[in-house]
């Protein structure tokens, strides 16, 4: 458990440490969209800062539908969950959906959540590229970390930071690489805002989560 707690927590250093001067690109009054060069890096870092009304566990519950992450992840042609490793960490499969001329994406992300406090919870992902075989016409992203923090700031209220750090493999062109770093994590949180009031997510609980 410590060894984890310390790779979770320096993955999170790591990634904040490289992200610098953090530049604001688009907001409205429950949604933040940041960018941020990295060091030794081609691809900007990206930041959401999100309020939602709900409980830890909502937010959880839709994040762990992986099957459903189409209906609200930007371009997600596909999901599917690969392995339960335990009640907070699992391990997920995704193809997303990418315009031409560029090939699509396709990503394997451990996930694992964990609660520090009472008032805090953690999210963390990284890449398993090789946890399944590549096809063919795909590029599989081999880089990728995240981490999402969740926090209680009001009643039945939660503030997501999340950060996102990712290489996408290949050649994509500046426009493209623009859409996904601003659009899609913009539309991305909308959508989740919406979600995690779904009926299938209001009673949802978990025992590694106190709300």
């Amino acid at each position: 458990m410590k060894k984890t707690i310390l790779f979770l927590l320096l993955s999170f250093l790591f990634m904040n440490a490289n992200a610098t001067d953090w530049t604001l690109k688009k907001e409205t009054k429950t949604i933040k969209v940041f960018t941020a060069t990295v060091d030794n890096s081609d691809y900007k870092a990206v930041k959401v800062e999100c309020i939602v009304a709900g409980t830890f566990s909502q937010v959880i519950a839709a994040l762990f539908d992986i099957d459903r992450q189409e209906e609200w992840v930007f371009n997600d042609k596909h999901s599917k969950l690969l392995k339960k490793v335990s009640d907070n960490e699992l391990i997920y499969f995704s193809e997303v959906n990418v315009p031409w001329p560029c090939a699509n994406r396709d990503f394997i992300a451990h996930l694992t959540v964990t609660q520090p406090s009472a008032n805090i919870v953690n999210i963390d992902s990284h890449a398993e590229p090789g946890f399944v075989p590549e096809k063919n016409g795909i590029v599989r992203i081999k880089s990728s970390t995240s981490h999402w923090t969740l926090s209680v700031v009001g009643n039945n209220l939660i503030r997501i930071d999340y950060t996102i750090q990712l290489d996408p493999g290949g050649s994509v062109p500046v426009w493209l690489t623009n859409m996904f770093i601003i659009k899609g994590p913009f539309e991305t949180f909308e959508k989740l805002q919406e979600r995690v009031n779904m009926p299938a997510y209001q009673k949802a609980y978990f025992a590694f989560v106190k709300n």
